[in-house]
């Protein structure tokens, strides 16, 4: 019984300690003078994040998981402008238009969604900040499924409480196709299983009504 007892203990071995080995996280040294950036929207694209940059981008990219975290249908900011109100016909009726919808990222426990990180300066970061009104940045270096970071921090835009929409406003506002272009666009550039990811990871499509600007009338104020 000792025999087969210290046998099964032999071959147990290697199984737990390789499953620990595979448990270990690839390290990411972050340069000194460099921050993280995650992307899940409009900074998937390269071309979309470089007009902020002013700059062609050159460093790593990686495609990562952000967890605890989903990805939503659910940023807003108002469109209402001193000089014209926008409009949009739905079954012979006329909606004004008050705000436009933008993807966001949502608390989800024991979720994950896959996005893009990149690298950029803190001066740059201070550009995408203002770029990124109507969200705070806030720190996920802990929460990248597969990598642990040293020497430096990665970041995330989610939305603020007065820019976070609640789906009361129901048709006075709507997702620019334009800009769902834009994040499908930059999905189906990385790959057809990056794109059903985004999919599945994304909330409240379903929600919304994507207007193209071919559909967008206005009309001045005096």
């Amino acid at each position: 019984m000792k025999s087969a007892q210290t046998y099964i203990l032999i071959m147990l071995i290697p199984i737990l300690f390789g499953c620990n080995k595979n448990l270990e996280k690839e390290v990411i040294t972050i340069e000194k003078g460099k921050v993280g950036m995650i992307g899940y929207g409009s900074l998937m694209s390269k071309t979309s994040m470089e007009k902020t940059l002013k700059r062609t981008y050159q460093d790593s990219v990686y495609l990562v998981h952000l967890k605890d975290y989903q990805r939503s249908w659910d940023f807003f900011s108002s469109v209402l402008n001193p000089k014209r109100d926008f409009f949009y016909s739905k079954d012979n009726d006329t909606i004004q238009i008050y705000n436009g919808i933008a993807l966001n990222i949502t608390e989800s426990d024991k979720q994950k969604m896959n996005c893009v990180l990149f690298f950029i300066t803190p001066e740059e970061l201070a550009e995408f900040d203002i770029r990124e009104k109507g969200y705070d940045r806030i720190d996920v270096t802990n929460k990248i499924e597969e990598y642990e970071f040293k020497g430096g921090k990665v970041y995330v835009y989610k939305a603020d409480a007065g820019h976070t929409y609640n789906y009361e406003l129901k048709d006075n506002t709507v997702l620019p196709k334009p800009y769902f272009d834009l994040v499908t666009k930059a999905c189906d550039s990385i790959g057809v299983k990056f794109r059903q990811e985004f999919e599945s990871s994304t909330k409240n499509l379903d929600k919304v009504t994507v207007l193209a600007n071919s559909d967008v009338f206005w009309i001045d104020k005096e």
